[in-house]
């Protein structure tokens, strides 16, 4: 099969995936916020940005390279799996024991409790994580798919059982867990199957690999705490009730980039990572995946935006409706978000993650600013302050790493957040 059909089906079966998936996660949030109440929601946000923190660590950016470097051996492999499941116990232990002190920084006891429970989710993670990350490499989109989706519907069945039977949060908790553990298993599973478990481990090995995820994980994680800071802020200035409220209209204005843009993304990485060395190729590649971005993301973010109420009262119910502001401000900072993205893609195709790290680190400085002089009047300034804030950093953001990745020019670059939705209608057609 050639690149390009290689391609178009591996858009095709990350599309299928990727709606599935979030058509099922918003299935379950939409039926669990009419059993839960909002302090469960918020309690569920820290658990996850905790353990979304830790799990930047787990691999040390080493899906990445993999994806990245070509010609890797059975014996690197192997080296990559055993380090890999070596740090993930180690993180394993070191959230169980943090646990007491992060409840006690949000005054809330349940934490002690819950963050364990949810950390179990990196030990699953590990297992089957690289073996993903090699069918990934090979474009085998329609497995990953299958298992994904299996994994959301049995999380979903857990979770709508266990909110019914009255276990509050536990519900989020154990509905998560459920669809690591199955999805991990299984590409556990088909990895042993095929490539073997082989018992084998040389640090030497790793080397090449980790200096190039290091800087991955670098950016990651202040790219991590630029993104979340909000939840992290929001629940000490105004608790886990507001936190809730905030934390649902958030999700709800994510899914439309956790559809889109990973449809896209799954495919760009390997097929960026196939233009090194033709830096005329790569620019136009880029800049044809954030038009592609662009154009499906403000579609989707423009109509959420004019029909919030609706969809907040739909989705979530009366109790809810006063959080659809938030979803309108929200839109528009998501839009901004999905067409910085695809940048990603280009950082893993050059190998030139350091460039991502300082850039992330460059922001870093900003967004926390932004998000604590909102905090100081209400939630609604805290969602306009990071949405100008973001905007601001878009031209600083092609200088310092479009330009310089890719040689795209400001007027390319910007121009390619023009929607071309005949292209759209056709790209669509052709799956």
């Amino acid at each position: 099969m050639s690149l390009k059909k290689q391609a178009v089906s591996g858009v095709k079966w990350s599309a299928v995936s990727t709606i599935t998936i979030a058509i099922v996660g918003l299935l379950k949030i939409s039926v669990l916020a009419r059993f839960l109440d909002a302090e469960d929601f918020g309690l569920m946000a820290l658990v996850t940005f905790v353990l979304g923190f830790m799990n930047l660590f787990m691999d040390m950016g080493l899906t990445s390279a993999i994806l990245h470097k070509q010609g890797i051996t059975n014996q690197e492999y192997a080296s990559l799996y055993w380090i890999n499941i070596t740090f993930s116990l180690i993180l394993f232990g070191l959230i169980s024991l943090s646990s007491p002190a992060i409840a006690f920084f949000y005054d809330e006891a349940e934490l002690k409790t819950l963050i364990p429970i949810m950390a179990v989710s990196i030990m699953l993670s590990a297992l089957g994580k690289q073996f993903k990350t090699i069918e990934q490499k090979n474009l085998n989109f329609k497995y990953i798919a299958i298992t994904d989706i299996i994994g959301a519907v049995f999380g979903l069945g857990v979770g709508l059982i266990m909110a019914i039977q009255g276990f509050g949060v536990y519900a989020l908790v154990y509905a998560a867990l459920t669809q690591y553990a199955i999805s991990n298993a299984i590409y556990f599973a088909k990895g042993v199957k095929n490539r073997g478990m082989i018992f084998h481990f040389k640090y030497q090995e790793t080397k090449f690999f980790l200096k190039i995820g290091i800087y991955q994980v670098g950016g990651q994680i202040v790219n991590y705490f630029n993104r979340d800071l909000d939840i992290l802020l929001i629940g000490k200035f105004f608790g886990a009730e507001i936190l809730g409220g905030y934390s649902l209209a958030k999700q709800l204005v994510q899914r439309p980039m956790q559809i889109l843009n990973p449809i896209i993304s799954k495919v760009a990485s390997p097929v960026l990572s196939l233009s090194q060395g033709d830096d005329v190729q790569l620019k136009r590649r880029f800049l044809k995946l954030i038009n592609i971005v662009a154009t499906a993301n403000l579609t989707a973010y423009g109509l959420l935006a004019l029909f919030a109420y609706p969809i907040v009262f739909l989705l979530y119910g009366s109790e809810f409706t006063d959080i659809y502001v938030l979803v309108q401000i929200l839109s528009a900072y998501m839009f901004i978000r999905s067409v910085s993205s695809p940048v990603g893609s280009l950082v893993i195709a050059t190998g030139r993650t350091d460039y991502e790290f300082y850039w992330n680190l460059f922001v870093l400085l900003i967004m926390p600013i932004s998000i604590y002089i909102g905090a100081q009047f209400s939630i609604e300034i805290v969602a306009l302050s990071i949405l100008l804030a973001m905007t601001i950093l878009l031209i600083p953001a092609w200088k310092l790493l479009i330009n310089r990745l890719c040689g795209a020019t400001m007027l390319e670059y910007f121009g390619s957040f023009v929607p071309k939705w005949g292209k759209m209608i056709r790209l669509i057609k052709a799956l």
